[in-house]
């Protein structure tokens, strides 16, 4: 009986202190789940592959992994809005998603991914698609001589575009069939028909849309299994290295095309105005449209072009007006260029760039033709007949460039643009009053005005 009092009194003075052993209890699991909850929130890091596939978007993409892998972030997500472009760099770009330890989740936004935006959609560990957008014809293309592109059909290059896409759907437990239909009849799919034909795993409006749907997934990444958790995200965006971006606009084909043609009419400027310096302008220009087009620079293009350059300046620095010299530069600078595309790169692209294309060369063919006729025109008066030869010697004028003793400039006599060497002991200034005493080939002599007069007065005493 006495025990069973005194254990009541226990009981009773245990539940008097419950409420604060509670308490305690609580603020201990409190200490103990603040570090684990702080170490579970999730990083995810967001890049923007937009235009043109290019070794520039591939460098973009290695380096996103790696900084991915290097701040251990739980997912990769690709924004992908391209209509497609290299085969060898989306090719590579695969390859780095199917070995790639963090899990690469594809977000299709803007207007589509098409060609071989479709082939990283496919090798994606997770494929979503924003509502309106498409992908598919990934039919692959060669780049002809000209610019043009032009469908492949053989399938020595079909089957193993179509081959790497099926097995990429196979691995992610996509409809691995469709593949064969995105290469052979460049089939096209909204975001709803890839998604009931098990294409894509999802729909989403924004990549918080792409958290949500792929959270609890289990993916195959190039570690094996991986099951996407994501507990309260943070979403940083990583953006494409300046080098990098330069390396892209360049690397757009209508840009390329652009730049090469301001080049062409840099250098045509420079012939007809006789300075030097605006080669070396259109020579860095062509070089750089060279840059963005990806050229193979062979030794023999390489060498014609060159060779074509110095005949050019020789032409145009040591031999008096423009003659069979230069014209053969142009042609060998010319042929070098066109040496250059025989290796016909393949590319995966969709109708818009071949378009666009077409558009380009509506607009240069043109002012091609006209620059040749203004050529023709220039040349035929050039060897024309003068029906009346008047002597420059004794005009007056005024240089229009600094013109030391001994070397060539222009100056502007009665109203017309000459080139003229400097016989006389003093620089020529802009402005300087200049008097002509004589005429070597197509370059008049001239002398300061002030020393002509010293040297008048002087044999008059």
């Amino acid at each position: 009986m006495d025990g069973s009092i005194k254990a009541m009194k226990v009981a009773r003075r245990l539940a008097s202190y419950a409420p604060f052993l509670a308490l305690l209890a609580l603020l201990l699991v409190m200490l103990v789940a603040s570090p684990v909850a702080a170490e579970q929130k999730s990083l995810v890091i967001v890049i923007k592959v937009k235009g043109v596939i290019d070794g520039a978007t591939r460098d973009y993409v290695e380096r996103s992994l790696d900084y991915a892998e290097k701040v251990g972030a739980d997912a990769l997500v690709i924004e992908l809005d391209t209509p497609g472009g290299s085969l060898e760099a989306a090719l590579d770009i695969a390859t780095m998603i199917e070995n790639s330890h963090i899990p690469v989740i594809g977000f299709v936004t803007g207007k589509w991914a098409v060609s071989a935006g479709t082939m990283i959609l496919m090798c994606s560990h997770y494929a979503v698609m924003e509502p309106g957008t498409i992908i598919g014809a990934v039919q692959p293309v060669a780049l002809g001589p000209s610019g043009e592109y032009t469908p492949i059909n053989e399938s020595k290059v079909l089957n193993p575009v179509y081959k790497k896409i099926e097995a990429c759907m196979k691995l992610h437990n996509r409809n691995a069939t469709v593949a064969r239909l995105f290469v052979y009849q460049n089939l096209v799919l909204d975001a709803q028909e890839a998604q009931q034909m098990h294409v894509v795993e999802a729909i989403a409006h924004n990549v918080w849309e792409v958290l949500t749907e792929s959270n609890g997934t289990i993916v195959n990444t190039g570690a094996g299994p991986v099951r996407l958790l994501f507990l309260d995200p943070e979403i940083e965006y990583y953006d494409m290295p300046p080098g990098l971006l330069l390396a892209h606009i360049l690397s757009d084909p209508l840009v390329s095309s652009i730049i090469s043609s301001i080049a062409m009419l840099t250098i045509l400027a420079a012939l007809a105005s006789g300075h030097p310096v605006l080669i070396v302008v259109g020579i860095a220009l062509m070089l750089l449209g060279l840059f963005g087009l990806g050229l193979s620079a062979s030794l023999v293009s390489v060498v014609l072009f060159v060779a074509g350059l110095v005949l050019l300046i020789i032409e145009l620095a040591a031999i008096p007006g423009f003659g069979v010299v230069g014209f053969t530069g142009i042609a060998l600078m010319l042929i070098g260029l066109f040496v250059m595309f025989t290796g016909k790169p393949v590319y995966l692209v969709s109708e818009s760039l071949q378009t666009a294309f077409y558009i380009l060369l509506a607009v240069l063919l043109p002012l091609a033709g006209l620059m040749a006729v203004v050529v023709y025109k220039a040349v035929q008066v050039w060897h024309r007949e003068p029906v009346y030869k008047p002597s420059m010697t004794g005009k007056k004028g005024h240089s229009l460039d600094y013109i030391p003793p001994g070397k060539d400039g222009f100056v502007m006599v009665e109203g017309e643009y000459w080139r003229a060497r400097n016989v006389g002991d003093k620089p020529l200034s802009r402005g300087d009053s200049v008097l002509v005493i004589g005429k070597e080939g197509s370059i008049l002599l001239v002398k300061p005005l002030e020393d002509s007069s010293d040297t008048t007065s002087t044999t008059t005493r």
